[in-house]
């Protein structure tokens, strides 16, 4: 938080994981409180929701070769879906859900995974784009049993041009939880099927005997049933390699995909014919790829040990060439 109240009143939120009807959101009836409950007052949280235009940056980012429009969230709102990001962070969610949730990660998504089984997978098209103002309204009016002007005002400040912007830390858990009906669904339809399944951000997964090209399109007809588009389907048998959530699965182990681990090594190649200052900057992104790849093999392990090593040896001799620098005559 960037004030005192926030930091304050963090402290006051409820014990992790309890049930929605045990949220400070549940039934939330005035707008008065509502302001409250957000540290804020009511005349700000009313002017953030009339004028959605203002409040955000808009830029485009290229992310895996995807270019995405990014809607950030200017800091007076930014402060709003911050805390109403604790706030949901602390609901209770199924165990099928693999991100927006502390101790779970795209490696633990995989991992669910792991043998020699049929595999098939499915993408939500542009999941956040079709979180709709619409549906946030139902989440907060439906679930949450917030009165309709409480649950307009918050569906109005948690989106941007009718729908869930990519840039807010709110979106991940709201997107979620608004379209939790089609995620129980398919989970339902999973276990009817004796498969299991996980399911991260947009990435839906599941491995069985009966993870079949049926099967997925049981699963697709469920998602359109639900108002989303779907891509990126594949259908694995049980003794090809996988991949899910950009880890490869093979046979009862996870492993780095080989593009990664190549583009790795070249980048790392590539430090010598970098500017001093250069190097340092790229070697901490470096540090943090090879680290994200150590929990998936331990190959990598002694790789960021080196590159931590390397790091500091870049420090040192900048600052012995700093320090050896003859002094600038007046």
């Amino acid at each position: 938080m960037t004030f005192a109240a926030g930091v304050a009143s963090e402290s006051f939120l409820p014990a992790r994981n309890h049930p929605l009807n045990q949220s400070p959101l549940y039934k939330v009836e005035s707008r008065r409180k509502l302001a409250t409950l957000l540290f804020s007052d009511l005349s700000n949280l009313q002017a953030l929701a009339n004028h959605q235009q203002d409040n955000y940056r808009n830029f485009n980012l290229v992310h895996a070769d995807k270019n995405r429009s990014i809607e950030l969230p200017k800091p007076a709102l930014q402060r709003v879906h911050r805390r109403l990001f604790h706030l949901l962070d602390v609901l209770e969610k199924p165990d099928y859900l693999h991100s927006g949730r502390k101790q779970r990660s795209y490696i633990t998504n995989a991992r669910v995974h792991l043998g020699a089984v049929p595999l098939v997978k499915l993408d939500i098209e542009k999941f956040y784009a079709s979180v709709s103002s619409a549906r946030v309204y139902r989440f907060f009016s439906e679930v949450m049993r917030c009165s309709p002007d409480v649950a307009a005002v918050l569906s109005k400040l948690c989106t941007a041009n009718d729908h869930l912007p990519i840039g807010s830390c709110a979106s991940q858990l709201l997107a979620f939880f608004s379209a939790k009906p089609m995620f129980d669904e398919l989970h339902r339809h999973s276990l009817k099927c004796g498969l299991r399944d996980s399911y991260y951000v947009d990435d839906l997964t599941w491995s069985g005997v009966e993870a079949t090209r049926s099967f997925l399109w049981a699963a697709k007809q469920i998602v359109h049933h639900h108002g989303f588009k779907y891509h990126g389907a594949r259908v694995y048998t049980a003794d090809q390699a996988k991949v899910v959530t950009g880890v490869l699965i093979s046979g009862n182990r996870l492993r780095v995909q080989r593009n990664r681990e190549l583009e790795l090594w070249n980048a790392v190649n590539a430090l010598d014919w970098r500017s001093p200052s250069a190097a340092l900057k790229a070697i901490d992104r470096l540090i943090g790829k090879s680290s994200a790849n150590a929990q998936i093999d331990e190959r990598f392990v002694q790789r960021t040990r080196q590159l931590r090593a390397q790091k500091l040896e870049m420090l040192s001799a900048q600052r012995f060439i700093e320090t050896a620098q003859p002094p600038v005559s007046p």
